[in-house]
């Protein structure tokens, strides 16, 4: 018989060890970033034998209650299992969808309610489907909500003229219309991108959230100064007209937040950062790009032009 033992308190130290092994390891998984959001949170582990198998971070809002739906700015704060690859395919699934069942028991017992942002790394959600199905254990069920994000696979297109060749054609051109007029360069004013941020709400008739120009600030300057972000600028007419934020970890970099001055939409801004931020990544030796969310029908659309691939991952919360 396993013997599980939980900890609703790990060590910074041990909990970025951990996530750094893991198969649904992501940048938003570290500390680091926890840390910038400016929220207390508990990083809560299972161990089994001594060793992690399986942990979360739970993020609180501001009545020290768990959140209830996905936090500004943050892609993935979901389970992160340890790397079971060494074992037989059935004998890993067996354990992991045990392990899994156990953990979130424990959760649910601990706070009045959890919300989790699965990676979509994290494919096997049937212990979620599962809970409550025994009406002796609880009566609620958790809401499950399929979400989607878009990897760009930098294995497959690993230096930038095939990238170029494999996005869309208007893509290619806004891109080379913009070369003959933009400026790329990297910045660590964060107070720019913040600025066309606002911008971009206020065309759209769209109200910011009260923290968002902190929170963008607190995000950004984490950053930049732990050395896992950079701030890029397109620059004409010698002015600051898009900025972009990006993260990155070991395997993977982030696009995270970007925006657009709205007296130069028309000039594709945009599109010339993204390129030049995956030349970036190329340069990197990053496997893959993330482009954080493929949740609105244009937004969409504009990131999957980039040869993204729609990968599935799944909110799971239970109040």
């Amino acid at each position: 018989m396993k013997i599980f033992t939980i900890n609703f308190s790990e060590s910074k130290e041990n909990w970025d060890n951990f996530i750094s092994q893991s198969p649904q390891r992501n940048i938003f998984l570290y500390t680091n970033f926890i840390e910038s959001l400016k929220v207390n949170y508990n990083l809560v582990t299972c161990y089994l034998n001594g060793k992690i198998v399986i942990g979360a971070p739970i993020v609180f809002s501001g009545k020290n209650s768990p959140i209830s739906s996905p936090f500004p700015f943050t892609q993935f704060q979901g389970l992160a299992l340890a790397d079971h690859s060494h074992m037989n395919l059935n004998s890993r699934i067996t354990l992991e969808i045990e392990v899994t069942q156990y953990f979130i028991s424990e959760l649910i017992k601990r706070f009045k309610g959890i919300f989790l942002s699965n990676s979509w790394r994290f494919n096997d959600i049937r212990p979620f489907l599962w809970f409550g199905f025994d009406e002796s254990e609880s009566k609620n069920n958790f809401t499950i909500l399929p979400r989607y994000t878009g990897i760009i696979d930098l294995r497959k297109n690993d230096n930038i003229e095939k990238i170029l060749r494999s996005i869309r054609t208007v893509r290619r051109q806004e891109y080379n219309k913009a070369l003959k007029k933009m400026q790329f360069i990297y910045s660590d004013e964060i107070s720019i991108l913040d600025d066309l941020h606002s911008k971009t709400f206020e065309r759209q008739n769209i109200k910011r959230g009260n923290n968002a120009s902190d929170l963008i600030k607190s995000i950004a300057s984490s950053a930049l100064n732990n050395d896992y972000g950079k701030l890029c600028l397109a620059i004409q007419d010698n002015k600051p007209i898009a900025a972009i934020l990006f993260l990155y970890d070991d395997r993977t970099a982030y696009y995270l937040i970007s925006a657009n001055h709205p007296d130069y939409r028309k000039f594709n801004a945009n599109t010339f950062l993204v390129i030049n931020m995956i030349k970036d990544a190329i340069d990197r030796k990053c496997h893959e790009i993330d482009l954080c969310g493929l949740n609105s029908p244009n937004r969409g659309d504009f990131k999957v032009s980039f040869n993204a691939e729609p990968k599935i991952y799944f909110n799971c919360s239970l109040e």
